[in-house]
């Protein structure tokens, strides 16, 4: 008996609420299904499953094995994952992680500079920090570029090397009527008269990340737009008169699409850097973070590309 293999029946058993369902899904007849399923009770010694008139339900044992079951498929799809990536890896393939805010500024010139001088693949996942943590701490990136995580419960088993700082700015689109009063400095609290927009915020699905909870974000506007994407933030402040906060280093390249500076918060700064896994070296991965440090500090200097 191929209990992996049964187990995998199982699961599609209860995922898909019957016999039937699950062995059209799987491609063979229901009697196998059923007798695979009876089997795999036998040799656990306590019923799984109870069948209904239409479809089956767990018992007790069931929801157990149930949670065991997927566990243990999970852990194999990462194992594969894992060894898919080391396989990549050892070919050539170098996994890149980015915040969407330091691809034009220094991220895609340095992977356009590694990848003429090494003609490897190169994978580029973009999200925000923590969903970049979780694919760093899964093997699915080998670095990536994000704001420093304060409260990290896996701190002992990443390095983070610090780029540069960066300051909380406002951003607009350019025909926003608080654009047109110059005369006095723009007050916070009139920025809660206008939708928010908040670019890539973090998720609860990675509240095990970290050693505190998500604090839920509390704010006056009535309207607000989370949004896992800047060129949708971007579209979105054309046509709603929202205000965005993001980082002072993106001015430049939010001007060339029609988004102005309404105003910086001082107060509000941020390292951000480089994360890998501590024990990994890896000649290729170490060239590419020398190029993205390069490149971070031209970044300041080099004229904005749009395309």
């Amino acid at each position: 008996m191929d209990v992996e293999k049964v187990a995998g029946y199982f699961i599609a058993v209860v995922e898909a609420g019957g016999i039937k369902a699950a062995a059209l899904q799987l491609g063979i007849s229901q009697p196998s299904l059923t007798a695979q399923i009876q089997k795999l009770e036998q040799r656990l010694a306590c019923q799984l499953l109870v069948r209904h008139p239409r479809g089956v339900s767990m018992t007790p044992a069931g929801e157990l094995y149930y949670q065991h079951a997927t566990a243990q498929h999970a852990a194999r799809q990462r194992l594969h994952a894992q060894l898919h990536a080391l396989q990549a890896r050892e070919a050539g393939q170098i996994k890149l992680g980015t915040g969407e805010a330091w691809w034009p500024l220094f991220v895609k010139p340095a992977v356009l500079d590694y990848q003429a001088e090494r003609q490897c693949a190169v994978h580029i996942e973009f999200g925000n920090r923590l969903a970049l943590m979780a694919s760093l701490l899964s093997g699915d990136v080998d670095v990536f570029i994000g704001h420093e995580i304060d409260d990290l419960v896996a701190s002992q088993q990443v390095r983070f090397m610090p780029l540069f700082q960066d300051a909380e700015s406002y951003y607009v689109a350019d025909n926003h009527p608080l654009l047109a009063d110059t005369s006095t400095r723009i007050d916070p609290q009139r920025l809660n008269d206008w939708p928010l927009m908040r670019v890539t915020p973090d998720h609860a699905r990675h509240a095990h990340l970290l050693a505190n909870p998500i604090t839920p974000v509390t704010c006056a506007h009535t309207v607000v737009f989370d949004v896992d994407a800047l060129s949708a933030s971007i579209d979105l402040l054309h046509d709603t008169q929202a205000v965005m906060p993001y980082t002072s280093k993106a001015h430049t390249y939010l001007a060339s699409q029609g988004v102005s500076v309404l105003t910086t918060q001082p107060n509000k700064t941020g390292n951000v850097g480089l994360y890998t896994l501590r024990n990994a070296r890896h000649e290729k991965v170490e060239a590419l973070i020398q190029q993205l440090c390069d490149a971070a500090q031209q970044m300041d200097t080099r004229p904005c590309h749009t395309s």
